[in-house]
């Protein structure tokens, strides 16, 4: 299932071209990370290239929109906590590398529109990828394979086969990755997982959950289009990647959610933050078996994905997954895990979880409960973990066997609403099948389907 890789720079291959722009970065780094208030602090600079006596880690970030802004700024509140220096930054629009800049405070050098500048600068640890979904693969394969550690941005890659790249590289590498879903840190799924592994819901029988919002201009993922923005200052060749190429498209840009070419819509850009929590919760994160799909575009008409979509997976456990996602009304289900012998209710909004007994069971298992003041979703929190993890070498909350399984869903659920086909699918042979047990390819930038229904 794998995809080469179409980005050529001119003249030289993306690797030389990284080891060709290496040295003068690295020559300019190791004055930068000595930053001005480490040295009125009397700390000594970070050591290039290994965790140093104070196990400081150096941070790349590539991907500098609003989601990439919002880690910038939680990264920068909390690195004397987390122990981090912001190294570098990315983006294909000067003006967002800009204001990068301005949030974290490195050089012009240490700021470039081409993310392969940074990747072998030996003073770098850790990469954070907060790109289009169409660039999240290949630049978290990249910095695996020139030694970074990876937070990468839900969704794990925009199709099936990416996906199992960044595994690969993840596996062949043994560096940390961490995906970038806050939800995976919150207590109350670790313990229903718990809960689960005891053996207190007897075998699991289906769960369900949901992301549904609702705004009343009906302009979800429908953002301002900034007019300073043209090819000049703004990389487009670059943004597009592997994408369908078309010619610079300012609504495209800023309002990319909307189409097929850059992302899944609802699945990769909602589900991913129920898929991922709720999977774990389970205590045994499985590949599916069979997944069907249905979507529907009849309210947001301005746009190629759907505006609701309800999804069946299916583990070969028997564990049935119901969730539903909508952009155009917020009344979601309630998020539960149902066994044989009792049931799991976790609380919206809140880090408590419940365990009930069937009626039948009452007398078997005790009811119990769980409650964690601690705030639900806090991006703060997984990227902590994720620092943590690359200092201790534990497993993330968001580890890459968690993300894959959840990848792998969402993206034959994507096959199953946008073909009408109800796909079945084989983790250890990475084939998806039909119902009659025909092969069936994996959609991919190659594939030309409809708009939607």
């Amino acid at each position: 299932m794998g995809h080469k890789n179409n980005l050529q720079q001119p003249g030289e291959s993306r690797r030389s071209f990284i080891r060709s722009t290496a040295a003068a970065a690295a020559a300019f780094a190791s004055a930068e990370l000595m930053s001005a208030p480490a040295r009125a602090q009397g700390k000594a600079p970070f050591a290039p290239g290994v965790l140093g006596a104070n196990d400081r880690i150096a941070v790349a970030y590539v991907g500098t929109g609003n989601q990439g802004t919002n880690h910038l700024k939680s990264q920068k509140q909390n690195a004397a906590a987390n122990n981090i220096v912001q190294a570098a930054v990315c983006d294909v629009y000067q003006k967002r590398l800009d204001r990068a800049r301005e949030i974290t405070g490195v050089k012009e050098p240490s700021a470039v529109r081409d993310y392969r500048r940074l990747l072998e600068r030996k003073d770098i640890d850790a990469v954070v990828v907060s790109t289009i979904d169409t660039w999240h693969a290949d630049v978290a394969v990249d910095a695996l394979e020139s030694g970074k550690h990876v937070y990468g941005e839900k969704p794990l890659s925009r199709y099936l086969d990416e996906g199992f790249r960044v595994y690969d590289a993840v596996k062949k590498t043994k560096k940390v990755f961490q995906v970038g879903s806050q939800y995976c840190t919150d207590d109350k799924y670790h313990k229903a997982a718990e809960w689960i592994r005891k053996g207190k819901l007897g075998p699991l029988v289906w769960a369900q959950g949901s992301y549904c919002r609702n705004n009343k201009n009906n302009s979800e993922w429908t953002f301002p289009i900034d007019p300073e923005a043209n090819e000049k200052n703004l990389d487009w060749k670059m943004w597009l990647g592997r994408a369908r190429k078309i010619p610079f498209s300012p609504e495209h840009y800023f309002s990319w959610h909307k189409f097929y070419a850059y992302n899944s819509g609802i699945l990769g850009n909602l589900l991913s933050h129920t898929f991922l929590p709720l999977l774990m919760a389970t205590g045994n994160p499985e590949f599916p078996r069979r997944v069907t799909c249905t979507g529907t575009r009849k309210v947001s008409t301005d746009r190629e994905i759907t505006d609701t979509t309800h999804l069946l997976a299916e583990m070969p456990s028997g564990l049935t997954f119901c969730v539903v996602g909508s952009t155009v009304n917020e009344q979601g289900l309630a998020e539960m895990i149902r066994g044989r012998k009792a049931t799991i209710y976790l609380s919206s909004g809140q880090n408590r979880a419940e365990l009930r007994p069937e009626r039948v069971f009452a007398e078997e298992i005790e009811p119990e409960d769980f409650a964690n003041p601690a705030k639900p979703g806090d991006v703060a929190r997984l990227e902590k973990n994720f620092f943590d993890c690359i200092r201790t070498g534990a497993t993330p909350a968001g580890n890459i066997d968690l993300a894959l399984r959840a990848h792998s869903i969402l993206s034959l659920a994507e096959i199953s609403e946008r073909t009408g086909m109800t796909v079945f699918f084989d983790g250890v042979t990475r084939k998806i099948t039909t119902g009659d047990g025909r092969a069936m390819a994996a959609i991919d930038y190659n594939t030309v389907l409809p708009r939607g229904t």
